[in-house]
């Protein structure tokens, strides 16, 4: 199918664009994650066509808000492996970010499969380990990756981060 192979590598292309900077920076914007995640999702959305949709709620006043690079990427790669992927039917990732009182919160709600033990074959949650401890070398105890079951069915990661703009 040569349409579809020029749109994945579209899409790759646009997610290199958006990983590589990320990838030579400490820390990045809430917009380049975004865009990362944005372009990460078009890819998977061309591998797995219509089982996946998905949507991001970024509001204006955060797009310049700071935070690790690449934090986001093991969240939303781990909603698609984990729920989405191994699910028939798919469905749907949804990231959103908000902040109160000095703290951003970024939401990764899945409809997938919801919370369910990770064979060691297919990473064994490294991937959030991995973030966690990122968050508490960087921030200490201000900041948690907190993981628990969406309803009706799928999985919600709540980050939660001090809010430090540019």
């Amino acid at each position: 199918d040569p349409g579809r192979a020029s749109e994945m590598l579209d899409q790759l292309i646009q997610y290199l664009r958006a990983t590589l900077r990320a990838t030579r920076e400490e820390s990045t914007t809430l917009a380049q994650e975004f865009a990362a995640m944005e372009a990460y999702l078009g890819l998977m959305k061309v591998r797995m066509g219509e089982r996946l949709s998905y949507r991001l709620s970024l509001p204006a006043d955060l797009s310049t808000a700071r935070m690790p690079a690449m934090l986001l990427q093991p969240l939303v790669e781990n909603a698609i492996v984990h729920g989405l992927e191994p699910k028939i039917d798919g469905g749907e990732v949804f990231i959103s970010a908000s902040s109160s009182a000095g703290v951003l919160e970024i939401r990764v709600h899945d409809t997938g499969l919801g919370l369910l033990p990770v064979p060691a074959t297919r990473g064994g949650g490294i991937g959030v380990s991995t973030s966690r401890e990122r968050l508490h070398v960087l921030y200490g105890e201000r900041a948690s990756v907190v993981i628990g079951p969406a309803q009706p069915q799928g999985t919600i990661v709540q980050l939660t981060l001090p809010l430090e703009t540019t």
